[in-house]
């Protein structure tokens, strides 16, 4: 697939995830944030950029932070979640944040204009992320900070839905998740991408985020409006039914018999996403 056209694809992925994204009742994404710029430290007067900004996780909280003497500007490439996210600031009372629509890989900003650039959970889905990081180091102020989030690796407790999936996801899909030499397959790999294009003093922290789902269709309705919808798309119209049944019953064996479901009080526990859990996340920040 042409860079285009992976940049089409992301773009309509996330344009069809809009609508729900981040809003079904499940804390994943901004608890995500909340950790991310805690750890960053914005300061008020900074000029942030949020890259892949979606529906604001980052971009609002960052925007208290920084205060009425900052700024924020928040970029995407889904047309869905910028209209969107647009008609959220006002509601909000914020004067000091804007959304445009833009590609993250190639932003067309000024040069040197941001205290600190954030992209949270989205440099995996560039077409060339060695590009992006190139792109954003450009975009930093000398001192400047980059604060990134990506997935970890999978939860083996996930093994059994990621089953489910496996006949429907092409074999080059699988080899970029699992990749051992890949950018996103170790701190390391990482931080040593981020170097080759110019960042500084890395420091990376690996968490884990409990997610918890009342049931098995939360997850699935959860799984939906996020960038996990691209493994349900995978799957033929007259093939979904069944999937969902075999989904569901994978997750329900992850409660004990009889026992309460998923995420509730007495029962197993959270459960992370699938097939790259939310429940382990990387985090690097780097200095300009």
């Amino acid at each position: 697939m042409s860079v285009p056209d992976v940049r089409q694809a992301v773009a309509g992925l996330f344009d069809r995830s809009s609508e729900t994204y981040d809003s079904v009742g499940v804390e994943s994404f901004t608890v995500i944030a909340r950790q991310l710029l805690a750890d960053v430290g914005l300061v008020r007067g900074e000029r942030v950029l949020d890259v892949g900004c979606g529906r604001g996780a980052v971009l609002f909280a960052a925007a208290e932070q920084v205060g009425e003497t900052g700024s924020v500007t928040g970029i995407d490439l889904a047309p869905g979640m910028i209209d969107r996210t647009v008609c959220d600031i006002p509601d909000r009372g914020l004067t000091n944040v804007q959304a445009l629509l833009m590609d993250a890989q190639e932003p067309d900003l000024p040069t040197a204009d941001f205290d600190t650039v954030l992209a949270s959970a989205v440099l995996f889905f560039l077409p060339d992320p060695l590009a992006g990081l190139r792109a954003w180091h450009r975009l930093l102020k000398p001192g400047g900070r980059l604060g990134v989030t990506t997935f970890g690796g999978n939860d083996p407790r996930w093994a059994e839905v990621e089953e489910v999936f496996r006949p429907f996801v092409p074999p080059e899909m699988i080899w970029a998740i699992v990749d051992p030499a890949g950018l996103f397959a170790s701190v390391r790999n990482f931080e040593r991408a981020a170097a080759s294009v110019g960042f500084v003093d890395a420091s990376s922290v690996v968490r884990k985020h409990p997610i918890t789902f009342a049931d098995p269709d939360q997850w699935i309705r959860w799984s939906w409006s996020h960038g996990h919808r691209i493994f349900w798309e995978l799957v033929p119209g007259e093939r979904q039914h069944e999937v969902h049944t075999q989904v569901s019953a994978a997750l329900d064996r992850q409660c004990p018999p009889n026992g309460p479901k998923i995420g509730q009080p007495g029962g197993p526990g959270p459960v992370p996403a699938v097939p790259r859990p939310t429940g382990t996340r990387q985090e690097c920040l780097f200095l300009y």
